[in-house]
C-alpha cells in the first residue's frame, strides 16, 4: 500500500475528452473563424446560384415586354413595323405561353396575327398567319373560356379564312353573348353579325341587335358604312326599328353613301 501525502507529486496523463467536464460540454467546437468562412462560402455559392437563375428571367421579362409593345401595335395596324419585328414578336409571346397560360396575351397574340395577315407583304403566307391567329385565338379559350375579346379574335380568323365555316354562327354567338357590352371589336362583331345574320338563330340576332343599337347611338356613319360594306341593311333595320329616330337618321346617312 502506498500512502500519498498531501505534498507529494503525481503526474498523471489524462485524455480531455475524457474529463467529466468535457462530456458535459459535448463536442470540441470549431473555432470561430473556421464557421465563419463556411458560412460564407455557402452564402456566395446560394447568391451565385440565385443569380445564374434569375439573370435568364430578367432577360426573358425584358424580351416580354418589347414583344407586348410590337404585338399591340401590330394589332393596330402600325404600317411603321416590319414583318420581321411582328414575327419574332409574335414567336416571344408563343415561348412566354408555353410556359404559362395566360389567356390575354394568348389574346393579344391572336390580334397580332391576325393584324400582320391584313398585311399586303404577307399575302403568299395569309393562311398560315390566320391559322396562327385561330390557334391562340383558341388557347386563350381554353385558358378562360369566358375572355372577352377571344372568342371574338376567333370569329375574324375564321370568317377570313373560311366565312362558310359551319362553326362560325356558334362562334360568333358566344362572341357576342360574353361580353355584349365590352366596346372592343363590337365593329367587328357587327359585321361578321350583318353577314351571318340568316345563319344564326333568334337569340343571337337579338344579341346583335342590342350591340348594333348600342354602336348606333356612338357613330351612325361607321355604322351605316358597315351596312353598305357588307350587305347588311336589312339586319341594321330590323335592329334599329325599335328606335325609330335613329332608323330615320340611319337611312338619311346610308342612301347619301356612294
Amino acid at each position: 500500500m502506498r500512502l500519498f501525502t498531501p505534498g507529494s507529486r503525481v503526474d498523471v496523463d489524462i485524455d480531455p475528452a475524457d474529463h467529466p467536464e468535457a462530456r458535459r460540454r459535448g463536442p470540441r467546437a470549431r473555432p470561430r473563424g473556421a464557421v465563419a468562412l463556411a458560412v460564407g462560402a455557402v452564402a456566395v455559392a446560394g447568391g451565385l446560384a440565385l443569380g445564374a437563375m434569375a439573370v435568364p428571367r430578367l432577360l426573358a421579362a425584358i424580351e416580354l415586354g418589347d414583344s407586348r409593345s410590337i404585338a399591340e401595335r401590330a394589332e393596330l395596324r402600325d404600317e411603321s413595323l416590319t414583318d420581321h419585328q411582328i414575327d419574332d414578336a409574335a414567336l416571344a409571346l408563343e415561348r412566354s405561353l408555353d410556359w404559362n397560360a395566360d389567356a390575354d396575351l394568348a389574346a393579344l397574340l391572336a390580334a397580332a396575327r391576325l393584324g400582320q395577315a391584313a398585311r399586303p407583304t404577307q399575302a403568299p403566307l395569309v393562311e398560315k398567319r390566320l391559322a396562327q391567329a385561330e390557334a391562340a385565338a383558341r388557347r386563350a379559350i381554353a385558358a378562360s373560356p369566358a375572355h372577352p375579346t377571344a372568342w371574338a379574335l376567333l370569329a375574324l380568323a375564321i370568317d377570313a379564312r373560311d366565312p362558310d365555316d359551319p362553326a362560325l354562327p356558334r362562334v360568333l354567338e358566344r362572341a357576342l353573348a360574353v361580353a355584349p357590352f365590352d366596346p372592343r371589336y363590337l365593329e367587328q362583331r357587327i359585321e361578321v353579325a350583318c353577314r351571318l345574320w340568316h345563319r344564326v338563330d333568334d337569340r343571337t340576332r337579338a344579341t346583335a341587335a342590342e350591340q348594333i343599337r348600342m354602336f348606333a347611338g356612338r357613330d351612325l356613319d361607321r355604322l351605316a358604312a358597315i351596312a353598305k360594306r357588307t350587305f347588311g341593311l336589312l339586319p341594321v333595320r330590323e335592329s334599329l326599328a325599335p328606335a325609330p329616330d335613329l332608323l330615320r337618321r340611319f337611312d338619311s346617312i346610308y342612301i347619301r353613301l356612294p
